[in-house]
């Protein structure tokens, strides 16, 4: 059986004004699961922070310069550069399939192929931009099937032949030195379309290989915005009439004229639309109409001026190229991180964790994937940005009853855990996987019984957990019954199956085993919470204020404690120096209860009570920068995430002795601790009045919170430790897989 070929690559990306964009595309190709390949970034005449960008890769990159803001200048650059057996190119806004140049290499066995080209996705991550695409000699192009063969088109001559798209396209080095590369008219668009041609006409296949993909962004740029309005149209203008004109006229010059004459009305109207409809100003239809015109007379001069060449202008180094410079091997894990909230939508909670969690991991050289609920299915979308995949998919459409029946789930946390099963069916396609979900939900049960990945389970506050501060559903039968009660009977079953936990705190793991009867300690990697540093971009103020003020920051509910803080409060009274601030939860009719009980029906005053909502996140730093002490009375706390964040902003805590807040709050160095007994709230007020009097123990408690954060929760910190639970559970995966499927079918 012949062996698959793996020729060496050289990856071309051009890049002008593309900082935004160039660290991830880099990022992407760092990733790819090839033996050999080099990668190769010219960069144009930028403007922006692009050196820097190339400046933090350097080491893993060749990097070539182009003076001209022209695409085929750029690209015969990067040919010069290259080294390897094949050439590939793709934008700086486009990032490669992990597969994509071992997809690419598969047609390059057939010696007579010349070029391959791949499919390639929209900016939506899930809907194809460009599929199979065929062009005639006057540059229109043809879209046709999946299955269309376009072999048979490859002939010298052909009036229409296969064209690849210029983000995901590559030729034999060979063939673009005999074909001389890339025509330099082509500043802007057909570029590639043009050396398609010529590499047909050199007697070289032009094949697709769609199991190549690649994910395009389509990143506005000085000569069109984010929606494809033009901003100039001379490059693009000159390039279709150098096409028509060399081209088309060589097959049927009187077509050509007609053709030329059709494209320069099409754009006309299209012009005159984009002005009637609002989208451009009428001096920029007049900047356009310009273009046009300048642009059709340079196209048709420049083509009588190379009349006689039928090459590019691609000029070889003297010597030949640098050495080949092999990109370094992928290191890390690919992981898959499930979380129906994210930021922006959700910036609390597990969402953030999951969040700084997945930023720190890529940022360590993993490769993760968040799956995330997005609002419709219309909204689904796979996105790459900030060196992260991000999945938004809809369960709407879900049929959980197989599932939930198997499992003895609630439909509505069914729909969803099956919805995320298939889309990590999907991500498989990228390799080895490691999926980590929350115990809240279950969000990732579906994975357990999958024999092909790793699987770890981060323990959160769960149902059982959090059922004796949850009124409403002690209260509600049914509720009880077909759901809270299925949850924590489907959690101690998680429980026992997962392989690894990543739990936050000591408290969590004694307080899972004690309630769920399963011993976990061996499974379970400890990585305490950490938080963004909140005082690097504020101007923290050293100037000791009269009030003191107090932040409560969480839901208005029991478990948070918010009676608690409300009682203390009102034990306080109207104490002239200190007043207390609440934020994170909305004054509904049950917090508005809290209130009445606790003031005696009496109206309270806004003068030491301030209710801010839920607040965005900048707005909730400055709370915490503004405040002087943070209170969090929580019943109970799995960790206590809040608590930290106010440690970052260098203000002391004032919590209960619940949960893992005691592994979190230290008395004497960082806050105050208070017993949670029936005098808590005289407690809670005691210790702020005696912080409200005693300023110079205030202080050292400040110093001491912010010292706290720099040595014990830091997102580094925090990334470094849960890092060590995707490491077990992948070498585990790999020693232990026995390669059955027990699942259900879903």
């Amino acid at each position: 059986m012949k062996a698959t070929w793996t020729p060496a690559f050289s990856v071309v990306v051009n890049t002008v004004n593309r900082a935004s964009t160039l660290a991830d595309a880099l990022t992407g190709l760092l990733a790819l699961d090839y033996p050999e390949y080099e990668i190769v970034v010219v960069n144009g005449p930028s403007t922006d922070e692009t050196d820097r960008v190339l400046e933090r890769f350097s080491q893993a990159i060749k990097i070539g310069r182009c003076a001209e803001h022209n695409l085929s200048i750029s690209r015969n650059v990067g040919i010069a550069l290259s080294a390897g057996q094949i050439v590939a190119f793709i934008d700086d806004d486009a990032v490669p399939h992990p597969t994509w140049l071992r997809e690419l290499a598969k047609p390059y066995q057939m010696d007579g192929v010349g070029a391959v080209g791949g499919f390639t996705l929209d900016r939506s991550g899930v809907k194809w931009q460009v599929r199979k695409t065929l062009c005639d000699r006057y540059g229109e192009a043809y879209f046709v099937s999946d299955f269309f063969d376009e072999r048979p088109l490859n002939r010298r001559g052909s009036p229409f032949y296969p064209s690849l798209l210029g983000t995901n396209c590559s030729y034999r080095r060979s063939v673009l030195e005999d074909i001389g590369g890339f025509d330099d008219v082509y500043a802007y668009l057909l570029d590639e379309t043009d050396v398609c041609l010529r590499v047909v006409d050199a007697g070289r296949d032009v094949v697709y290989q769609p199991s190549a993909i690649v994910f395009h962004k389509g990143a506005s740029s000085d000569r069109r915005s984010t929606d494809w309005t033009p901003k100039t149209l001379l490059p693009s203008v000159r390039s279709k009439s150098y096409f028509i004109n060399r081209h088309g006229r060589r097959q049927n010059p009187f077509e050509a004229v007609e053709k030329l004459k059709a494209y320069e009305a099409e754009i006309a109207n299209a012009n005159r639309w984009l002005a009637d409809h609002g989208r451009i100003s009428g001096l920029h239809r007049n900047v356009l109409d310009d273009d046009l015109a300048q642009g059709v007379a340079q196209g048709t001069r420049l083509a009588w001026e190379k009349e006689t060449s039928a090459r590019g202008d691609l000029a070889p180094l003297a010597g030949g190229p640098p050495p080949f410079h092999p990109a370094p091997p992928f290191p890390g894990l690919r992981i898959v991180m499930v979380s129906k909230g994210y930021p922006p939508a959700v910036d609390a909670g597990i969402a953030r964790w999951t969040s700084m969690i997945a930023s720190g991991l890529a940022n360590k050289g993993h490769q993760v994937h968040v799956l995330t609920e997005a609002k419709t299915g219309s909204e689904e979308s796979v996105v790459f940005e900030g060196g992260v995949w991000t999945h938004r998919i809809d369960a709407s459409a879900i049929d959980p009853r197989r599932f939930a029946a198997a499992y003895d789930l609630p439909s509505d946390i069914a729909r969803w855990a099956v919805r995320v099963r298939r889309e990590v069916e999907t991500i498989k396609s990228f390799g080895p996987l490691v999926v980590s979900f929350p115990i809240w939900d279950l969000e990732g049960v579906a994975c357990l019984d999958d024999p092909s990945v790793a699987v770890v389970m981060s323990l959160h506050t769960s149902y059982a957990l959090a059922k004796p501060f949850k009124l409403e559903w002690n209260v509600r039968p049914l509720l009880e019954a077909l759901h809270v009660d299925k949850m924590i009977a489907a959690e101690k079953r998680a429980l026992r199956d997962a392989p690894v936990l990543l739990a936050n705190s000591n408290a969590i793991i004694a307080d899972m085993e004690q309630v769920y009867g399963v011993e976990i300690a061996g499974r379970a990697v400890l990585a305490p919470h950490g938080t963004d540093d909140i005082q690097r971009e504020a101007a923290v103020s050293t100037a000791e204020a009269l009030t003191l003020r107090v932040l409560f920051v969480g839901r208005n509910e029991a478990r948070k404690g918010f009676d608690l803080a409300i009682r203390a409060a009102v034990e306080i009274g109207l104490h002239a120096d200190i007043e207390f601030h609440f934020a994170g939860g909305e004054l509904d009719e049950n917090s508005r209860a809290v209130l009445a009980q606790a003031f005696l029906g009496k109206d309270w005053s806004e003068r030491f009570l301030r209710f801010h909502g839920v607040v965005e996140r900048a707005a909730l730093d400055g709370l915490y920068n503004d405040c002087d002490v943070v209170l969090m009375p929580s019943r109970y706390e799995s960790f206590g995430l809040v608590a930290i964040e106010a440690m970052s902003a260098g203000k002391p805590v004032v919590a209960l002795a619940a949960g893992g807040l005691k592994e979190v709050v230290v008395p004497d160095v960082n806050g105050v601790l208070i017993d949670d007994d029936e005098n808590a709230a005289q407690q809670i007020a005691a210790a702020v009045l005696g912080l409200s009097k005693d300023r110079r123990r205030l202080k050292a408690l400040s110093r001491g919170a912010r010292r706290s954060f720099e040595t014990r929760f830091t997102v580094d910190h925090m990334v470094a430790e849960a890092e060590k639970a995707y490491l077990l559970s992948a070498r585990a995966k790999g020693n232990g897989c026995d390669g059955r499927d027990r699942s259900v079918a879903v």
